[in-house]
C-alpha cells in the first residue's frame, strides 16, 4: 500500500521503480511508428525522452557507486530498437531497485559531487534528482502516449477529490440513516 512505507528507502524504490516500471509498460505498448512521432517539433519524441531518462538513470547511478568521475566509464549510447529499449529501462530500474534498498542512512547522507564545482550535494539529493526526473519524464511521455490515442478514446476526465469527497458524505449519511 502507498502509505505504509516503512523506510525511506522503500518509498524511493516504490516512486522511482514504480515510475520507471509504468514507463517501461507503456513504451513497450507503443507501436513502432510512434517512437519518432511528436505533436509538434518543439516536443519530444518517445525516443528521445526514454534516451534522456535512461542516460541520466545510469549517470546518476555511477555517481553514487563510485564518487570519483576519472573511473566512470562512459554512459553507453541508446539502443535503436523498441523492444532494446524496453529492456535495455527494465534493466536499469532493476540496478536502480537494487542500489537503492542497499543504501544506509549513513550512505544517504554522505557528500557528493556531480562533474565538479557547484554541483554538489549528497546521495540522498541524487535519488531525489532521479525522482524527480523519471516522473518528469514519464509525465511527458504520459501525455504522448494520450495524443497518440493509446490511452482510451474518449476525452480525459480527472478524478477530482471534491466529488469523492461527495460520494464519502453520502454513503456515511445513508449508513447512519
Amino acid at each position: 500500500m502507498w502509505f505504509q512505507m516503512r523506510s525511506e528507502n522503500e518509498l524511493y524504490e516504490r516512486v522511482l521503480c514504480g515510475h520507471l516500471d509504468h514507463f517501461a509498460y507503456g513504451l513497450a505498448k507503443l507501436p513502432t511508428e510512434g517512437w519518432d512521432w511528436t505533436p509538434n517539433p518543439a516536443a519530444p519524441t518517445a525516443r528521445i525522452l526514454f534516451a534522456h531518462a535512461w542516460q541520466w538513470l545510469i549517470c546518476d547511478r555511477y555517481h553514487i557507486e563510485e564518487p570519483d568521475v576519472s573511473k566512470h566509464p562512459p554512459v553507453p549510447e541508446p539502443p535503436r530498437e523498441p523492444d532494446a529499449m524496453v529492456a535495455a529501462l527494465r534493466a536499469e530500474t532493476e540496478n536502480w531497485r537494487q542500489l537503492l534498498r542497499s543504501l544506509t542512512p549513513e550512505r544517504l547522507d554522505a557528500p557528493l559531487r556531480q562533474f565538479g564545482e557547484g554541483n554538489e550535494g549528497n546521495v540522498r539529493g541524487f535519488v531525489g534528482h532521479m525522482i524527480q526526473h523519471v516522473i518528469y519524464k514519464n509525465g511527458q511521455f504520459s501525455t504522448l502516449f494520450f495524443a497518440l490515442g493509446l490511452d482510451g478514446t474518449e476525452p480525459y476526465d480527472a478524478p477530482w477529490p471534491n466529488p469523492i469527497y461527495e460520494e464519502v458524505r453520502a454513503a456515511s449519511s445513508a449508513a447512519t440513516g
